[in-house]
């Protein structure tokens, strides 16, 4: 079976007509929650934060920065400060268990040794 260019097979049709509908909700925001919608507009209206200390100070101690790029530094330590002190500020209640779990591994040294320590 030879398909000439410029045709469309019944696959590709198939696709278009499923796929639209969700490229069109997806870059509307249809699918999005009311949440997430108010929260980009919050951040739009959010004005941007102010220059933190540690930003001004390395901003100044970085050598062979113009000034567009010092304020660069200073926005972005600023931004990430913030972002920081939401996630520190986002209540945890004590029954939500931790997100990774701790186990030792063994020791490729200690497979020599006996149970009371001593090497074998």
């Amino acid at each position: 079976m030879t398909v000439k260019p410029g045709t469309m097979t019944r696959r590709q049709a198939g696709r278009l007509l499923l796929g639209a509908p969700v490229v069109a909700a997806v870059t509307t925001g249809l699918l999005r929650s009311p949440a997430a919608l108010a929260a980009d507009e919050a951040a739009e209206q959010a004005p941007p934060p102010a220059d933190s200390p540690l930003g001004k100070f390395l901003a100044k101690q970085e050598p062979g920065l113009d000034g567009d790029q010092k304020d660069k530094v200073r926005k972005d330590v600023a931004g990430l400060e913030q972002a920081l002190k939401t996630l520190r500020d986002f209540p945890l209640p004590n029954d939500v268990p931790p997100a990774g779990t701790f186990r030792a591994m063994k020791s490729r040294r200690g497979a020599n040794r006996g149970a009371d320590g001593a090497r074998r």
